[in-house]
């Protein structure tokens, strides 16, 4: 018996510190023990170390866990609840359905296998699939002679112990009946055909009787019948009077040429801009602002940092409580202890603001998304590996969205936290061109109310990908950030400068700014636009 150790961090809500360094690993959040010589556990061990998965941990240990419990005999474990706390280091007693962490990787999980078999795995000697509906992986053989693929049941080598729990039941059934969810599937289609087309050809021969010779003779032919010539002569000459018509009318109005007519340029550039965000070889994560976090910061009147953020430390009730002292006069325990509650589930609850869920329902719907790469994610969901592996655009300044600050160092228009929490935040620049200010921030003195957005546009983690923040300095300097981003004319001349010979759009900074009346921006104008190398 061999034991194997996932490949990942696990991911806690405890104040471990983020990232950790190659040399100071955290303990395995579980442990694997299956027959080294098992040619379906060797199956999985190539598939976590292909291309797809070696750069996604999380998605590394969801496979190994549900696999190494299936080949366990162990399926009672694979469910929705104990995948967040072994694989994604959820606390005990956590709500695993207003917590979508598991079902959101699940799909990205399938997505993967598929993409594995149609590459790396195109010769491999199992399939493996996990049917949509449940976490129990299924393991089928390759096509055979007989042209169809055959389901391998895994042996378990531990015994399945009794149990009454509904979901142990289930997850056991799908595991020794997985042919109903796999046959089901798109991915496995053509074996479905095949075996219904055996069947059917097994079930007419046993239905069909005998066939008597006297019946084998054909002694009322059946005449032939004369083909429709009148019906097929009327369609040419319909054919001939529409293809005149068409000729006639399209060279008297152009017609050609309207149909044909090239695209605008401010649609070309865009277009192109577009559909390097959305890719079709990689993931693209859409992440809105976090505005439970904002709340939180104006109680406990500290700014929560990256690294607090990514390990929770920030929603602990210790941290709470230190940081709301003094907010209760007199202070009472009972009193004290109340408020702690209430900011701890203001904190631990997922808000976000309408403007920006109205700019993440237009990037979703934009023509060049590809839906089965787009993933949206709340800002305290993602993980460093989806940095690292995919695209990304980052809604909201570091202020809501910490994420951003893994970027800021290669920014010249650099965002920092306002005086006063609740405040407009404050973008700095680094280098200032003639007539350029060093500092730009929406002042309460002002009449015209200005406030201040920026977008970006620079490699992501790995360098292959890319990454795209739309920040404002408040709320409606990130609505005016959107809007600018989402009109391709007022676009077309940045991205025309930022395009190379080549198509690939450089890295780039645009600084926005637009009037802002009762919360609502206007019409937002460049004040200034830094255009990186290629």
């Amino acid at each position: 018996m061999k034991t194997f150790e996932p490949s990942s961090r696990r991911v806690t809500d405890s104040a471990t510190k983020w990232p950790l360094p190659e040399g100071r690993r955290s303990k395995p959040p579980f442990i694997l023990s299956t027959h080294a010589d098992n040619p379906r556990w060797m199956l999985v061990q190539r598939i976590v170390a292909s291309n797809n998965f070696r750069r996604s941990a999380l998605l590394s240990n969801f496979l190994l866990f549900v696999c190494d419990r299936e080949l366990s005999g162990r399926t009672a474990e694979i469910n929705e609840k104990q995948i967040g706390l072994q694989v994604f280091g959820r606390t005990e007693g956590y709500n695993a359905s207003g917590d979508n962490i598991v079902r959101s990787y699940a799909r990205t999980l399938r997505k993967r296998l598929e993409e594995y078999f149609a590459g790396e795995g195109q010769k491999e000697e199992f399939l493996l699939h996990i049917p949509r509906g449940g976490y129990v992986p299924v393991f089928l053989s390759r096509k055979n002679d007989d042209g169809v693929s055959h389901i391998v049941t895994a042996e378990p080598e531990a015994v399945l112990p009794a149990s009454s729990d509904a979901t142990a039941a289930s997850n056991a059934v799908a595991a020794s009946i997985p042919s109903a969810a796999v046959l089901n599937s798109d991915f496995f289609k053509e074996t479905s055909d095949a075996s219904d087309r055996l069947l059917d050809q097994k079930a007419t021969e046993e239905r069909t009787p005998p066939a008597s010779p006297l019946l084998m003779r054909n002694t009322h032919p059946e005449p032939i019948r004369k083909p429709r010539y009148a019906f097929n002569i009327l369609m040419v000459v319909c054919i001939a009077a529409l293809c005149t018509c068409a000729g006639y009318f399209g060279g008297l109005y152009h017609l050609p040429y309207r149909w044909l007519h090239r695209e605008p340029a401010a649609d070309r550039v865009n277009r192109a801009f577009w559909e390097q965000i959305f890719d079709k070889d990689r993931d693209t994560f859409l992440v809105p602002a976090d505005g439970g976090l904002v709340m939180l910061q104006s109680f406990i009147r500290q700014h929560v940092s990256l690294e607090d953020y990514a390990n929770g430390s920030y929603r602990t009730e210790s941290r709470i409580a230190q940081g709301i002292v003094g907010l209760v006069q007199p202070a009472k325990a009972d009193d004290m202890l109340r408020l702690t509650n209430k900011v701890q589930a203001i904190g631990n609850r997922r808000y976000t603001s309408i403007a920006d869920l109205e700019l993440t329902a237009h990037l979703a719907r934009m023509p060049e998304v590809i839906p089965q790469r787009l993933m949206i994610r709340y800002a305290r969901d993602l993980r460093i590996d989806d940095l690292r592996a995919g695209n990304a655009i980052l809604i909201g300044s570091i202020e809501a969205n910490p994420w951003v600050d893994l970027f800021q160092q290669r920014l010249n228009f650099h965002f920092s936290h306002g005086a006063d929490f609740g405040g407009s935040g404050t973008i700095t620049n680094r280098h200032p061109l003639p007539g350029e200010h060093l500092t730009y921030a929406s002042e309460p003195n002002d009449p015209l109310l200005r406030t201040y957005g920026v977008i970006a546009w620079l490699p992501n983690l790995d360098g292959a990908g890319h990454v795209l923040l739309i920040e404002g300095v408040n709320m409606a300097g990130t609505q005016a950030a959107g809007e600018f981003l989402l009109n391709a004319s007022l676009m077309q001349p940045v991205l025309e400068h930022a395009m190379s010979p080549n198509g690939v759009i450089r890295p780039f900074e645009i600084l926005l700014s637009t009037d802002n009346i009762a919360a609502n921006a206007s019409q937002p104008h460049v004040l200034s636009e830094r255009i990186g190398p290629s």
